[in-house]
Formats: structure tokens, C-alpha cells, sequence
């Protein structure tokens, strides 16, 4: 059977009830603080299922409020975006610029790792899908911008997400761990299509987020030769450098920069992979032919020069 873990409240003093739960919130989730609305006493039990990769967490709760302020924090056990699916209740949350009213059937998505703010006035029930960071970015590179949006679980893909981890939480128990992986595979496809959908991201937007992965695989591939330039990208592919250029630059960034900073940071990972190699040939080895412009930029790029990188980490 599916391996699960039950936790809850109900078996701690009520003295300890709040930093119980925001040792077990920070342990299983992200860390964040959580405190009990004067409406209810503090109750909050859980059943989580899986180990590794997606796993599926069922919720009760009183009346609470979970906030994860912006502050400098110690690294988080599970890098991960949380999937909401709210049962009962009323469900509010806030992150970044974006906020977001749940009402039963309802799904959202946030990230736990960056400040956030959960209401919930009264009781509710929720289910939780955690979902690995670069997992969800493969599916939606610009998931980050697309956090806290509701998704309305009446209708459409929203619909067909909720139903399909309503229905994996209703039959876990029962699930060996090979049918619990195979039931929770679409999970990331399912939500990640239901966030796009729900902002009604035209197909456009999307044919343009896979072409941009698909030429930032072409460039890692390629860092090594200095000849990797626009004109070599654009013909590869079957691109025009201008919509390479226009690419790029919704990130912020030119390409030839991007290059330079992807051969950077190779120079740095070999400086300690590679300790006895001479820092000349790393920087000729990703495609820098001038040893003065590596030089230079290495020490725009992180502060301090590359033989004093390579000195600090002896």
C-alpha cells in the first residue's frame, strides 16, 4: 500500500500546538508561521502520501492564518510549488502582486519557498499536490509569473485537474506505491495546462516558450565553440536573428549575453571540478578565445578574479 503519514494536533498539549505545527508545516511543505484566528482553537491534521517526487497531502483544519514573510531563511527541505485544491470552506491567498479567493472546487497554485500569505476565516478542507520546481518549469517556463491565480474548478482543464487529484486522494489508502506514482504522472501536466488556461495564454505565447527552450538546448550544447554567435543559432534552427533577438529579450537579456553567461558559469563549476586544469584552458575550453575578455568579465560576474575563486576554495 501507499505509504502514508498521518499527523495532526489532536496529540499535542495545547501549549505546543503552534510550534508543533510550524515545525511540521516548515519540515513536510516550506517553512512559515502559523497562528489560530480568535474565531477557533488551533486544529490542523494531515495525511500525506508519497515520498519522493509529487505527493498528495489531505487537510482539515480551524480557522488559521500561515504566512511566510520576506525575510533571509535557512534553505528549505522540499524545493517545491503547491498545488491547492479546496474541498470546504473558504481559502485565501496573497503572493506577490497576485491574490486569489478560493471557493470549494477551486485550485491555485504558489510557491512555497517565497513569501506568501494564507487566510482561511473558518473550517476548510484542502487537498495539496507538491510539485518539484524544475518539473513545473519544464512545463511552464514563466510559471513564477502565473503564481496565485484561481483556477476555476466548475469548468474546462480546471475541472479535469481537481477531479483527477480529488479522485487519487480518494482511492491512495488503497493504492500500492507503483499505482500511486502511475495515478500521480499527469499531475504537473494537468495542473501546469490548468494555470495557462486559466490566464488563456494563447497558443502563440506557448509556440514561443518552446522555441526558447529549444534554442537555449541548442547554445549549452555549443558553448565550447567560439563561433557560437546569432548568425550560427539562427541558421541551425531555421530562425531569423531578429525573433532570436525579440526571444531573448522578454528575458531581459541579449543572447550573446546569455551565452557569456552560461560559458561563466561552467568556467566557475570547473574551477573546483577541475583543480589542477590551468584557468586558461577552462576559458578556452567554453568557447572564450580571449583570455583578457574572460578575464574580465569572470570578475564583473562574481566579484573577484578566477585565480582568486580557485585560491578561496583550497
Amino acid at each position: 500500500m501507499t505509504k502514508a503519514q498521518f499527523l495532526s494536533t489532536e496529540g499535542v498539549p495545547h501549549a505546543r500546538r503552534r510550534e508543533w505545527l510550524c515545525e511540521v508545516i516548515g519540515r513536510e511543505y516550506a517553512r512559515a508561521d502559523a497562528c489560530a484566528l480568535p474565531t477557533q482553537p488551533l486544529f490542523n491534521e494531515m495525511t500525506i502520501y508519497g515520498e519522493i517526487d509529487v505527493r498528495l497531502s489531505a487537510i482539515r483544519s480551524n480557522a488559521i492564518l500561515i504566512e511566510r514573510p520576506q525575510r533571509p531563511a535557512l534553505p528549505d527541505s522540499h524545493d517545491v510549488f503547491l498545488a491547492v485544491v479546496l474541498l470546504s470552506g473558504e481559502y485565501f491567498i496573497e503572493q506577490g502582486e497576485r491574490r486569489a479567493a478560493l471557493r470549494p472546487g477551486d485550485m491555485t497554485i504558489y510557491d512555497a519557498t517565497q513569501p506568501h500569505k494564507i487566510y482561511c476565516p473558518g473550517s476548510f478542507s484542502k487537498l495539496i499536490v507538491s510539485l518539484p520546481r524544475a518539473a513545473m518549469r519544464k512545463r511552464l517556463p514563466d510559471m513564477d509569473r502565473r503564481l496565485a491565480t484561481p483556477i476555476a474548478g466548475a469548468r474546462g482543464l480546471g475541472a479535469i485537474a481537481a477531479a483527477h487529484i480529488r479522485s487519487i486522494a480518494a482511492h491512495a489508502a488503497v493504492l500500492t506505491d507503483e499505482s500511486f506514482a502511475a495515478a500521480t504522472d499527469h499531475c504537473a501536466d494537468l495542473i501546469a495546462l490548468s494555470v495557462a488556461d486559466a490566464q488563456q495564454i494563447p497558443a502563440t505565447a506557448r509556440s514561443r516558450d518552446a522555441t526558447l527552450r529549444r534554442v537555449k538546448r541548442f547554445i549549452e550544447g555549443r558553448l565550447g565553440d567560439p563561433r557560437l554567435d546569432p548568425t550560427m543559432t539562427a541558421e541551425a534552427l531555421g530562425l531569423s536573428i531578429r525573433y532570436l533577438n525579440a526571444l531573448f529579450e522578454a528575458e531581459g537579456v541579449s543572447l550573446m549575453r546569455y551565452v557569456w553567461s552560461r560559458r561563466l558559469d561552467h568556467c566557475r563549476a570547473d574551477l573546483n571540478a577541475r583543480a589542477h586544469a590551468p584557468i586558461g584552458e577552462i576559458a578556452f575550453r567554453w568557447g572564450f578565445s580571449d583570455f583578457s575578455h574572460f578575464s574580465r568579465a569572470f570578475r564583473r560576474r562574481f566579484g573577484q578574479s578566477a585565480r582568486e575563486m580557485r585560491m578561496q576554495a583550497e
